[in-house]
């Protein structure tokens, strides 16, 4: 069954909060309101991640998916670029505890590299600039195949950064959206996928790219017909990934 956008719609409208519930005013077409509060941004800008607390991870990714909802210019957005800029160490890259990176690898390595990659996309989305020496420093963490440290979601977001940092003809983003598209890990599910699409959309990356084609094929195939049931977030960030691939 082809994944339908009014179940998950009207759930969001029904039973979603005053965020998920103005996303889909906004994929209805109603003119909206100014968005109401992030339930996943603090007072101070910073967005949690898995692990419950304030992530430069999670809030780059967050910078990400406003850009994608067209809110890059919010105060949501604004807000969330000068936590990053604060949260940013001596050194000129951001740090994660482990447990705040998602998916399966969980490393201390892994969590710089995804905190890094995560925030200067995000930054970059937001006209920011995350500064030379994050992506020199990330530079060294992307292997001979385009993966970076940590696999997937630190791929995912150096993609978009360098994208945006060095335009498409970007070397190092073409390897890693190559190692995305035909090697992958065996673990990605949707989530994996809706967060990769997150950051390459939200990075400007067009979605003929044969990496957001392929990934927005995948997405749309995994999708139930009216959503994930136990996932209104998920059902949500898909539709909103479908219709800014023009799907």
């Amino acid at each position: 069954m082809a994944f339908a956008p009014d179940p998950v719609l009207e759930r969001a409208r029904s039973e979603g909060d005053e965020w998920q519930s103005w996303r889909a005013q906004r994929l209805s077409g109603i003119t909206a309101s100014d968005p109401p509060a992030i339930p996943a941004q603090d007072d101070v800008g910073g967005f949690i991640g898995p692990g419950g607390r304030p992530s430069p991870g999670a809030t780059g990714e967050g910078l990400c998916h406003l850009k994608l909802l067209g809110l890059g210019g919010s105060g949501q957005a604004a807000i969330a670029a000068d936590r990053l800029e604060e949260m940013r160490t001596p050194a000129g890259a951001w740090l994660d505890a482990p447990d705040e990176v998602p998916g399966d690898l969980d490393s201390a390595a892994t969590a710089r590299v995804w905190a890094t990659a995560s925030a200067a996309c995000g930054l970059l989305s937001a006209d920011r600039d995350p500064g030379s020496r994050a992506l020199d420093l990330l530079r060294g963490e992307s292997d001979q195949f385009g993966r970076f440290t940590g696999g997937g979601y630190p791929t995912f977001a150096a993609a978009g950064a360098y994208w945006q940092a060095e335009g498409p003809r970007s070397e190092i983003a073409e390897w890693a959206l190559r190692w995305a598209r035909e090697e992958g890990e065996t673990w990605w599910g949707p989530w994996e996928r809706a967060t990769a699409l997150t950051f390459w959309l939200g990075a400007g990356i067009p979605a003929e790219h044969p990496s957001v084609e392929r990934f927005l094929d995948e997405l749309a195939d995994e999708a139930p017909g009216g959503g994930w049931t136990d996932d209104l977030g998920l059902s949500l960030r898909t539709l909103e990934l479908l219709d800014a691939g023009g799907r």
